[in-house]
Formats: structure tokens, C-alpha cells, sequence
């Protein structure tokens, strides 16, 4: 059964960043909060639809006097932030919200997400361009780490920053070959990740005290498992550009095993 349709609006990416610390998605601390439990996990899946067009083989702005330019120009060139396949939109967040003063109880035991997220910078482009994570729970990690690869000849440089109160800016200068492991926290806004050495290289990374998130595939289609059902909660979905967080609400009951949601982002 196919739940909702919803059109976010197109926005400047400054403005996105900023408007995100409004919303708050999902980085709650569990002291003062209710937890809310499903009556049983289903399966959420659906599609981000593109409203517009992607520029056509839109190239990363390499500075042709960098130093690494050279080695930067083998690589993929491709700018990932308008990534589209078959009229849908890839690198979008897809999440659950709790209700306002709730948080979502997870059992921990039947841990089903992976000990570390990787991000590799193998030319001057991070791979993958947007990522989530769950790092924290309860206020206490999860175990889960950042790991920053460097598997390039050249030197890059990883600078990742949240909110200055969860997690402040960091540095990490990776030589070739090297990695980083970076202990993050669940946080409010998007984790932008970029490369002092090459200015023109980003990502991004959420990160959640819940593990039902997904990012988009270049098609736009999305899976969350093992997701809550009989509870209140909201849908949301985030990309760079376009407006930041929105979503839908979903009422105890409405969401069953295998639904669908459907949102579409528009590109100007």
C-alpha cells in the first residue's frame, strides 16, 4: 500500500544547513524522554522522485593549479549532489522522527547494523558522498565508528564537523594509505565532511541514536527494516539542497509491514 506523496521545495544550501538545527530529527538524550516501542517491525520502503532535471554530466570544480590535480583527474569527476536515475533522486536521508519528548526503544542485542561506516578517498572525491549512522543510543555509543580511508598516493585531509555541541570540528590529516577513526555522537544536522588539502571535496554524514535511516540510491529508491509499526512517528527526508528535513506524519496503526512512501524533491 503506497502511504504518501510529498514535494519539498528547492532551497539554497546554506539556508538548508541552517534551517536543520530547527527541526531536530532525531538526537535526543533518553534522559527526560519517553520511550516508545512499535507492536512489532515491518519492512519501509519507497522512492525520492526528482522534479526537474539533473545537470547533465555535472563535473567537481578540481582546481586545475592544486598540486594533486593530475591524480584528481583520474578519478570520478562526478558531482554527486544532484545524482539521478530513472526520474529518482539518489544521496537523500530518509529517517523516523519520534514523537516531540519521545525516543525510540531499540533492542541493542539483536544489533543489525554494521560495526563501522567506511568513507574512502581514493582520488579527490569522498565515496560514499552521504552516509548514516547510528553512533549513540540512550547516550551511550552504540560502537559503532567513522572510518575515514585514505587510499590514494596523495595526501588528503579530513575535516568533520557538526553541531559545535555534539560533535565540535575535528581534523585529521591522512597520509597516503592511512586511516582515521572518528567517535561521533547522534547529532542534530548533517555532518559535513571536506578535505582541507582539496577544497572542492565534501560529504555528508547523519548521524542517529536510532538505526532507521537509509540513504537513496541513484534511482531514488529506499529500505528501512525492522521499523517500528503501531506508533506514532514522522517520515523525513533531507537532501543537500533541497529543503533540509521534511516529512510526513504517520499515526498509530497507519503503517503497516511493506508500505511505501513516496516523497519528490524539486530541483530549480
Amino acid at each position: 500500500m503506497k502511504l504518501f506523496r510529498k514535494l519539498l521545495a528547492g532551497a539554497a544550501v546554506a539556508g538548508a544547513l541552517a534551517a536543520i538545527a530547527t527541526i531536530e530529527p532525531a538526537a535526543v538524550q533518553a534522559q527526560g524522554k519517553k520511550a516508545i516501542e512499535g507492536k512489532g517491525t515491518g519492512t519501509l520502503k519507497g522512492k525520492i522522485k526528482l522534479n526537474g532535471t539533473a545537470p547533465a554530466g555535472a563535473k567537481l570544480k578540481i582546481d586545475p593549479g592544486n598540486k594533486d590535480a593530475g591524480h584528481c583527474g583520474k578519478g570520478d569527476t562526478e558531482d554527486e549532489t544532484w545524482v539521478s536515475k530513472d526520474g529518482g533522486l539518489g544521496n537523500v536521508v530518509v529517517f523516523l522522527k519520534p514523537p516531540a519528548g519521545s525516543y525510540f526503544k531499540v533492542d541493542t542485542s539483536k544489533k543489525d547494523w554494521p560495526e563501522k561506516v567506511e568513507i574512502d578517498q581514493p582520488f579527490c572525491a569522498f565515496k560514499p558522498h552521504v552516509s548514516v549512522m547510528f553512533p549513540e543510543y540512550e547516550g551511550k555509543p552504540t560502537g559503532q565508528k567513522l572510518i575515514v580511508k585514505n587510499s590514494a598516493p596523495i595526501l588528503h585531509n579530513s575535516r568533520v564537523a557538526g553541531s559545535s555541541f555534539k560533535n565540535p570540528a575535528k581534523g585529521e590529516t591522512l597520509a597516503a594509505g592511512s586511516t582515521k577513526e572518528f567517535a561521533l555522537k547522534a547529532d542534530t544536522q548533517a555532518i559535513k565532511i571536506n578535505c582541507d588539502a582539496h577544497k572542492w571535496m565534501e560529504a555528508y554524514i547523519w548521524a542517529f541514536d536510532h538505526p532507521f535511516a537509509a540513504v537513496t540510491k541513484a534511482d531514488g529508491s529506499f529500505e528501512i527494516k525492522n521499523v517500528p509499526l503501531g506508533v506514532d512517528l514522522a517520515v523525513m527526508a533531507w537532501h543537500e539542497v533541497g529543503t533540509p528535513a521534511a516529512g510526513v506524519e504517520v499515526k498509530k496503526g497507519q503503517l503497516k509491514d511493506g508500505d511505501t512512501i513516496d516523497f519528490s524533491i524539486q530541483k530549480k
